[in-house]
């Protein structure tokens, strides 16, 4: 599960997708997958080894077992908190060593795995127990991971999360498939927004305070993003998305999927494949991309 980054969400109420990364801090973290396709490989070994791993991330935070959180995250390990701030593997570890943050409990609901190649796609839902600096931060959250494959062993490189807050209409919504089918439509719109270079679009489907991680693990903001479409430096001549998985509850939405994409960067072709996650909040009535993670399946 996503144990260790809540205890992060509630120490500073941690962790955290159309489109990023692009060449140093694109809108998709890039480089290319190379000529594959953009349809997930088919590794049912690969797909329950990592949803064993996120439940063994919960269990290793409840008991508090650093050694064994050590080993599921990444040495380059980075997610952004909800005050901006980047968060380290070293940080998230101090904060469990510290005992600030206890996890007494979970329950992870479904999880969603995509693999493709090195890199692989986690999302999910999860019910805790959890104090912190002796005060109940318990709820519910859904979660996002993406993974990669480094000498042999799965390893949580980026990640992405929020509470969600449930009302009888929300809750209705989690469960309506017009939700699920709008907010595909939404990540296909912003791609085509993209393509025409509309400022106006994208910044409305780009939350103030939306940031990600760049694969150079510097923060890359909203600002930056904008500005890459306004100086025409960058442009996204077409895409072309692979399945989109959805996961709606309350204000909180989850999308992975891959893209096949034209691109250029200052001239440069910059095309390829890739795969991506957002994490969307309902605000004023309206779903925002509020943190995206993205990779290249050929990383390693």
């Amino acid at each position: 599960m996503k144990k260790s980054l809540f205890s992060q969400w509630f120490a500073v109420l941690l962790l955290f997708s159309a489109f990023i990364g692009w060449a140093s801090v694109s809108i998709r973290e890039a480089a290319a997958m190379g000529n594959g396709s953009n349809v997930p490989a088919s590794d049912p070994t690969s797909v329950d080894t990592i949803k064993q791993l996120e439940q063994d991330m919960g269990n290793a935070m409840v008991a508090g077992d650093i050694e064994k959180l050590s080993q599921i995250y990444a040495n380059d390990f980075r997610t952004v908190g909800s005050d901006g701030n980047v968060v380290t593997k070293e940080a998230l570890l101090t904060d469990f060593k510290s005992f600030h943050d206890k996890l007494e409990w979970f329950e992870n609901g479904p999880i969603d795995v995509q693999v493709f190649g090195n890199v692989a796609l986690a999302q999910g839902g999860v019910k805790e127990k959890r104090s912190r600096n002796g005060k109940d931060t318990s709820g519910q959250f859904l979660w996002q991971d993406v993974l990669q494959r480094r000498a042999g062993k799965w390893v949580v490189w980026r990640s992405a999360a929020a509470r969600v807050v449930l009302t009888d209409a929300s809750n209705a919504q989690s469960r309506d498939p017009a939700v699920v089918a709008a907010i595909k439509k939404f990540e296909n719109d912003l791609g085509d927004a993209m393509v025409a270079s509309n400022i106006d679009k994208i910044n409305q489907a780009y939350a103030d305070d939306w940031a990600t991680i760049a694969s150079s693990g510097e923060k890359f903001t909203k600002e930056g993003l904008l500005e890459d479409f306004k100086s025409g430096n960058h442009k996204l001549m077409s895409f072309e998305n692979g399945p989109i998985n959805v996961q709606v509850l309350g204000d909180v939405a989850l999308v992975q999927a891959s893209v096949t994409e034209k691109r250029v960067q200052d001239g440069k072709d910059i095309s390829g494949q890739f795969v991506f996650m957002d994490l969307l909040k309902k605000r004023a009535g309206k779903w925002m991309i509020v943190r995206t993670l993205a990779a290249s399946p050929g990383m390693s």
